[in-house]
């Protein structure tokens, strides 16, 4: 039985002095969605007894009921309706503190364990200290993991998941919002992140929100869903209201990982302190060198190299003559890697001539015996090559820290990781098509490592994901038009990629969980 039906508990958020309350309509929401007869149902982040608790002393006052009577209640609940629940709870631990946790039930009513929050989120360390372990329970219909909100924003939270087995991902959030019109509120998990971590590990992923206001001061987004390993929603509930979002979905349809290469032991394994970020994170930029602008040239596929030649000379002369220092050309289209256009022998030094005469960057992907190297010139010297499928390898280049990835490597986390880990604040991906899926991973690889990225398109495939610059938060700064040639010039303030903060306390290289790794140990860097 590889088939399910989830149901997503939307809850309005209560303070916690509301906590009694919170959860009666926690146990009346999980009726409700029983009714429904689902084989399993989803809670919120901290559905009990509340999300902000003011303090560890304030939590204490409150007097919560004990972690067994509530477990108790959500257990007759499972067993009542003869589904698994995965709730939020606040659970005490025997230091004193607190654990952010997500515990799973099954239908006869009994814990088959919890998820601590690792990756924790801005006062969450105020009272909470991070988890240490991913389980993955083998359920009838496959096997599950589970996750609490910002983790999902660690990209190597879900991955080691999925590596280790997970098809479904059950995730308990608690996704806050700064927009206060309804139809406008969201959260970057919701339009990118989560679709993307489904996408890239090939697996589902569910979630339960909360709405409404919590503490006078945090707002939900709601937006409770289920999205599947093609990226796309099954389900998507409201902004602004409590109810029940149901899908059916099916484990078999989950592939896993489509990428897997062997993770840089650099970033899983060392602590934040020792990466070569690190170094660079402290290092003042110059006051001349605060801005990058690079030049991306949108091509259509050529066969003739002169022909081809001539066009990035026409769009590179229009480009640095409007302040680019930087030329970045478009990946090799797919099928075209055979065209004299993009082979090495006959192109490479007419790239490195107009370099020279231009006095500029440029960054061009060319054939060479059948594999794709991406090259790196100055003034037309070459000072560096990385051959696709080589170990990820971050460049110190005139223009800062740079990283390149091949067209399929955006799909695997870990290379962007550790070309981020290693010092990179530019990352550059040089698709050979256009996919309609192409923005979530972009914005995704841009946000999760605080980096700029670009994608270099050509024109070739689907025309919804043209050439594009994305900034540090994932947003778009300049795109291309879906069905001509042109450069596209942009802006790029390079101390955005020094801030690698989420929130306060959520630091993605200091504050960085420890996560046991899936991979073999010393492992290196694959593509």
């Amino acid at each position: 039985m590889s088939r399910l039906g989830i149901a997503c508990v939307q809850l309005e958020a209560l303070g916690l002095e509301r906590a009694e309350e919170a959860l009666e309509r926690a146990l009346q929401g999980v009726e409700e969605a029983g009714r429904h007869r689902p084989d399993l149902i989803l809670l919120p982040e901290c559905t009990y007894p509340a999300y902000y608790l003011h303090s560890l002393e304030a939590y204490h006052r409150a007097e919560p009921r004990p972690l067994e009577e509530v477990l108790r209640l959500f257990g007759e609940k499972a067993r009542r309706h003869r589904a698994y629940v995965a709730v939020g709870l606040v659970r005490p631990h025997p230091s004193g503190r607190l654990r952010n946790s997500v515990a799973l039930i099954n239908p006869h009513g009994q814990v088959l364990g919890f998820h601590d929050k690792l990756f924790l989120w801005h006062f969450d360390r105020e009272w909470f200290d991070p988890g240490s372990e991913l389980p993955v329970f083998d359920l009838p219909f496959g096997q599950v993991g589970l996750m609490i909100c910002a983790d999902a924003r660690m990209p190597e939270i879900p991955r080691t998941l999925a590596l280790r087995g997970a098809r479904l991902i059950l995730d308990a959030t608690a996704l806050v919002t700064s927009t206060g019109a309804p139809e406008a509120r969201t959260n970057p998990q919701v339009t990118y992140l989560l679709p993307a971590r489904a996408l890239e590990n090939g697996l589902w992923i569910a979630w339960a929100n909360k709405v409404g206001v919590e503490a006078e001061s945090i707002l939900y987004c709601g937006r409770s869903g289920v999205v599947g390993p093609d990226g796309a929603y099954r389900a998507l509930g409201s902004p602004d209201r409590e109810e029940i979002v149901l899908a059916e979905v099916d484990l078999a349809a989950a592939p896993g990982p489509r990428a897997r290469p062997s993770t840089p032991a650099l970033w899983w394994n060392t602590p934040g302190e020792a990466l070569p970020v690190a170094r660079r994170l402290r290092e003042p930029i110059p006051a001349d060198s605060m801005y990058l602008r690079v030049g991306i040239l949108q091509l259509k596929p050529y066969e003739d190299p002169e022909a081809w030649r001539r066009r990035v000379e026409e769009l590179g002369e229009r480009l640095i003559r409007q302040g680019a220092s930087l030329l970045i050309l478009p990946g090799i289209p797919e099928g075209w890697e055979r065209a004299p256009a993009y082979q090495q022998t006959t192109t490479l030094d007419a790239l490195q001539a107009l370099s020279a005469r231009l006095a500029c960057g440029l960054i061009a992907p060319l054939v060479d015996e059948g594999h794709v190297g991406i090259h790196l010139i100055d003034r037309g010297q070459e000072i560096a090559r990385r051959r696709v499928g080589d170990p990820p390898r971050a460049m110190e280049t005139p223009w800062g820290g740079l990283g390149v990835l091949g067209s399929e490597e955006i799909w695997a986390p870990e290379i962007a990781r550790s070309l981020m880990a290693q010092g990179a604040e530019l990352l550059i991906w040089l698709p050979s098509a256009r996919r309609a899926t192409d923005d979530l991973l972009a914005r995704t690889r841009a946000d999760e490592n605080r980096v700029f990225l670009v994608r270099a398109s050509p024109l070739f495939g689907e025309p919804s994901a043209p050439a594009a610059v994305f900034d540090p938060l994932g947003q778009p700064l300049a795109t291309g038009l879906p069905d001509r040639e042109q450069g596209i010039l942009a802006s790029l303030f390079r101390p955005l990629t020094r801030h690698k903060e989420m929130a306060p306390g959520s630091h993605i290289v200091f504050d960085r969980p420890s996560v046991p790794s899936p991979h073999p140990a010393g492992s290196g860097a694959g593509g």
